[in-house]
């Protein structure tokens, strides 16, 4: 909590954002979230990962603290059934929920996915909800669906890029591939496009 105070004292006004590991620090990050809104420290957001059981609830505590900001991704950590769902189609619909509530709550949300079929719901819900665009964005990495992140921009959507960087990054890419094999796939095929465009431009 101490350096995460330095850090948005450093950001001089800059909105942080406080990530989320696995659900063994969820109270404790979510505690710290708190407190830091209740001193009125900085622009601060946090994240709630959908596969977790208590996630909704989670959301619903975040709207008593005043137009929360929220990124709500899927979650990709190994977890116990008792607090993390397992069907892919559950962790979908609590995506959804777990906006729709955020939404309706005056809250601002980051949906934070490659899911093409999340990207549709989510728009559907800002139609409804956020018709001006003020309250929602989308979030993906570096180099992860290209395609569909130029439908969103063509569609004049908001979209933010993730990029890791800084002397730890690889070793962060790493645990995150460790994490989420599924992440490889993406990150290869950027490398091989990445590669054939070199060699065009060499040519």
């Amino acid at each position: 909590e101490r350096r995460l105070r330095r850090i948005v004292a450093a950001a001089d006004g800059r909105f942080v954002r406080i990530d989320m590991e696995d659900s063994s620090t969820t109270d404790a990050t979510l505690a710290i979230h708190r407190r830091l809104r209740a001193d009125g420290v900085g622009r601060i957001g946090v994240v709630l990962q959908a596969m977790l059981r208590r996630s909704l609830d989670d959301a619903r505590r975040l709207l008593e603290l005043g137009r929360p900001d929220v990124r709500v991704c899927k979650g990709i950590y190994v977890e116990p059934y008792s607090v993390a769902y397992t069907d892919p189609e559950l962790i979908r619909r609590n995506f959804v929920l777990l906006c729709e509530t955020l939404l309706e709550g005056d809250g601002r949300v980051a949906a934070a996915t490659h899911d093409e079929r999340l990207v549709y719901e989510v728009r559907r819900l800002a139609e409804r909800l956020d018709p001006a665009g003020e309250r929602h964005e989308f979030q993906m990495l570096l180099g992860v669906e290209p395609p569909l992140r130029e439908l969103l921009l063509t569609a004049g959507a908001r979209l933010r890029i993730y990029v890791p960087y800084g002397a730890e990054s690889h070793a962060y890419a790493l645990r995150r591939l460790q994490e989420n094999p599924k992440v490889a796939r993406y990150v290869l095929k950027d490398l091989r496009q990445t590669a054939g465009e070199r060699l065009l431009r060499r040519r």
